[in-house]
């Protein structure tokens, strides 16, 4: 009887292994994607105005500015300076502004913070100690949130509310005095981590730092950018006057043309 019984279960459990394991391509049960795997990852410092120029060029040859609609390929970029003066200096910066605006497919949040602030002043108006510190990549304006030190990117085609994904984005972060606190970290359509890129430490006397990062197909669904150690702020000074944490701003973007997700 105990023979027939062990018997009985170990039968049972190969069943059930069996119909748990299931065969990929069945029709019952679909396989995960792989975790996509970056094709190529920039992280430099000093003046990376050669750099940015040569990323943007590998990502798409072709510039399409605000053209809106689905583009087969080329790039967008953001600098910040075609920002009228209503959205300036004020922590309500709209974030589809680049999306319905101007025309560019990328749409902006921030995580338990207060908004988004472009600047023409440095953030002089924010704090005066930051008059020497946040020099801008291309004159005259900056781009941070406020409340909160990271900064969060999804993409749609361009002028629509279609999710779409990029192969490639790059981001010039300013005055970057600590390596591995500010960083860019990329996620697929499934929410899945699949780049973490950390900013290094600023050449001095050049504040910039580039990172970026470029897959084979648009797998980008989500950039999260977080930007040193702690929020710009009235009374929240950078270490390199007189502080205690690294503080970050940004400037200009890169990515390549929006995709639908597939």
């Amino acid at each position: 009887m105990k023979a027939h019984s062990f018997a009985l279960s170990v039968g049972l459990s190969a069943v059930a292994l069996a119909l748990g394991c299931g065969d990929y391509g069945s029709g019952d049960v679909t396989a995960p994607d792989p975790v996509p795997t970056p094709k190529t990852t920039v992280a430099q410092s000093g003046d990376v105005a050669a750099q940015v120029a040569a990323f943007g060029l590998a990502i798409g040859d072709v510039n399409n500015k605000g053209e809106p609609g689905l583009h087969a390929a080329g790039r967008r970029e953001i600098n910040w300076d075609g920002v009228p003066a209503q959205f300036t200096n004020t922590d309500a910066f709209p974030g589809n502004f680049f999306n319905q605006n101007s025309t560019r497919g990328a749409v902006y949040s921030v995580s338990n913070g207060t908004g988004l602030r472009v600047s023409d002043d440095g953030f002089t108006d924010v704090n005066q100690t930051y008059a020497s510190e946040f020099v801008p990549f291309s004159t005259p304006r900056l781009f941070a949130p406020t409340g909160t030190n990271q900064s969060e990117i999804t993409f749609r085609i361009p002028g629509s509310d279609t999710a779409a994904a990029v192969r490639s984005f790059g981001a010039v972060m300013v005055d970057v005095d600590k390596a591995n606190t500010s960083r860019l970290r990329a996620y697929d359509k499934e929410n899945r981590l699949i780049a973490d890129v950390p900013a290094p430490a600023r050449s001095a006397p050049t504040a910039f730092s580039l990172v970026g990062v470029t897959f084979d197909q648009p797998v980008i669904a989500r950039v999260v950018l977080t930007l040193g150690e702690a929020p710009i702020g009235a009374g929240i000074d950078d270490l390199s006057y007189g502080g205690l944490v690294d503080l970050v701003v940004l400037d200009d973007f890169l990515y390549s043309e929006p995709q639908p997700i597939q």
